[in-house]
């Protein structure tokens, strides 16, 4: 965040020093590098800035070893006692998934602290919305220097057991874990980014009538907190200046080798109202077979306007829900690859319900990514040349009919309701980057519609929004498609005419493949690295 310059120069109209002035806005500056670079300059700012505790404390990490519980604890102790320490903490990242949905079992405090240190973390529980037996839980957690479980037994050949069952610790450092990084996101008022696993457990009958779970079934502490400040965001002090979400995929018990489940939907609802909230991120996920019901999002009740879902398999219906709820919806990104499908079988991508889903929001998306080519198979080049691809989209929509779970009535109604959606690439009207495969592109431009009324001919370069900028096309061969071909060189014609308004587009002259989900991981040295990887046992 950048000071605003009419708060800058207002401040000086009244006469206010100009290091009282420095005094207020260097704390709203952000990232820690520009703080940087200012200090470099100029010595007041330098000394206010604290250039040492502000590197120290831009990202914290919250992870399931003692070494780390103790160190975060100390530093949240830290917080307490000097609370501005608390306003340079931009990254809060939590690493600690539960493996099983289970009550907290609290054990004797482990940590000694004077009553008056004891009195500001009770302060600190009770500001975080803690209260009644979950403050005492919460108090309990804290007060924890190491992982290990209460009544942890381990024999020779047998499952290591404990107050949690068999469980050989992660339970127990999970809640710990939790209450840590919620404690610390409550006072940290400029934190911008949080990085986290999933912090609920997902199990069949999980949610109730389609409806998140209500409090008191929700046992784990990061959990309870993000569901109320979410609920009420603007009663809380906290999560006001919250921007992006990144969602770690920490399954201890699956092969990370393949798509792994991550209920993105659910993890939206803890923080898709915060007034600042921006983006939601994630990589090589799938939805939960497990799940008897997906919850379907509110639509346009997200403030979220930017989401990332990278080397993932899911299905059309999840990406519908996730589009929309947003409000506003500036970035989208979906891309497929890098990991296997368990089971072998690939998630279809159905082109039509996607288009008819993201026209809802023509006047505002910015920025579209789709590298699922691979897994629409109605996009292939013969059925373009053949004048099939109308044909083929509806074959394919009324196989999924037949194939349909009558329990997903829930998931019907939601398609149904844009199902009078129509239109084409060209009524985009704020597009600036688009990156597609060639049949998606093709189709995209051709348009959705409920007639069955024969195409018009047109030209690629007729039908382009007039605000895009750069345009990727994947999986383009000269000479494989007649139809694509002459889409093509008259796009280039446009291009090198100067009368289109695009500024680059790749993917001509050199073939960019599409994505494709790995077939065998044994085999395969090809697996994507993920943005935040946590290494197996941390």
């Amino acid at each position: 965040m950048k000071p605003d310059q009419r708060d800058i120069d207002r401040h000086l109209q009244c006469g206010i020093p100009v290091l009282e002035i420095q005094a207020m806005f260097v704390p709203r500056i952000s990232p820690t590098r520009n703080l940087a670079a200012l200090s470099q300059s100029c010595r007041s700012i330098h000394s206010l800035g604290d250039m040492q505790t502000r590197e120290q404390c831009y990202q914290i990490r919250v992870g399931p070893k003692d070494s780390s519980i103790n160190k975060t604890f100390d530093l949240l102790m830290e917080i307490l006692k000097n609370p501005k320490l608390g306003n340079h903490i931009r990254e809060i990242v939590q690493t600690r998934q539960p493996s099983i949905e289970h009550h907290y079992v609290q054990t004797a405090e482990q940590r000694e602290l004077s009553a008056g240190d004891k009195d500001l973390l009770r302060a600190a529980i009770l500001n975080a919305g803690f209260a009644g037996p979950q403050e005492s839980a919460v108090l309990n957690m804290l007060m924890q220097n190491t992982t290990r479980p209460p009544g942890e037994k381990w024999e020779p050949y047998k499952f290591t057991t404990s107050a949690y069952g068999c469980d050989d610790g992660q339970i127990h450092s999970t809640f710990i874990t939790q209450a840590l990084a919620a404690i610390l996101i409550s006072v940290s008022p400029n934190l911008e980014s949080l990085v986290m696993t999933q912090p609920f457990h997902t199990f069949p009958g999980f949610y109730r009538h389609f409806e998140s779970p209500e409090e008191d079934i929700v046992h784990f502490p990061l959990d309870q907190f993000l569901r109320r400040a979410n609920a009420n965001p603007e009663k809380v002090a906290y999560l006001q200046n919250l921007r992006k979400v990144y969602m770690i995929v920490d399954d201890k018990d699956s092969d990370d080798r393949f798509y792994m489940a991550l209920d993105l939907l659910e993890c939206a609802t803890l923080f898709d109202r915060p007034p600042s909230i921006e983006s939601i991120s994630t990589d090589a996920i799938c939805d939960d077979e497990n799940t008897e019901v997906r919850l379907t999002l509110e639509s346009r009740s997200s403030n979220i306007s930017r989401i990332h879902i990278r080397h993932s398999s899911l299905p059309s219906p999840f990406l519908v829900s996730l589009i929309q709820s947003c409000k506003k919806l500036r970035e989208f990104q979906y891309t497929i690859g890098g990991r296997c499908v368990l089971g072998g079988w690939y998630t279809p991508f159905t082109a039509k319900t996607f288009i008819k889903s993201i026209l809802s929001h023509n006047d505002t998306l910015e920025v579209l990514d789709i590298d699922a080519e691979r897994n629409m198979h109605s996009f292939y080049h013969s059925y373009f040349d053949k004048g099939l691809v109308d044909q083929k989209i509806e074959e394919e929509r009324l196989e999924t009919l037949d194939n349909e779970d009558e329990s997903k009535d829930y998931e019907r109604q939601m398609l149904q309701s844009i199902s009078t959606n129509s239109g084409s690439l060209k009524d985009f009207r704020a597009l600036k980057r688009l990156n597609v495969g060639i049949g998606l592109l093709i189709y995209f431009a051709m348009g959705v519609r409920e007639s069955n009324e024969p195409r018009k001919l047109f030209l690629l370069p007729d039908v382009l929004p007039e605000s895009l900028e750069y345009l990727c096309i994947r999986g383009y061969e000269k000479g494989k498609c007649k139809v694509w071909d002459t889409h093509i060189d008259a796009l280039v014609a446009s291009f090198v005419s100067g009368s289109s308004g695009i500024k680059e587009i790749t993917g001509i002259e050199e073939m960019i493949p599409n994505s494709e989900s790995v077939d065998n991981p044994d085999d395969d040295d090809h697996l994507t690295c993920l943005e935040y990887k946590i290494c197996k046992g941390r």
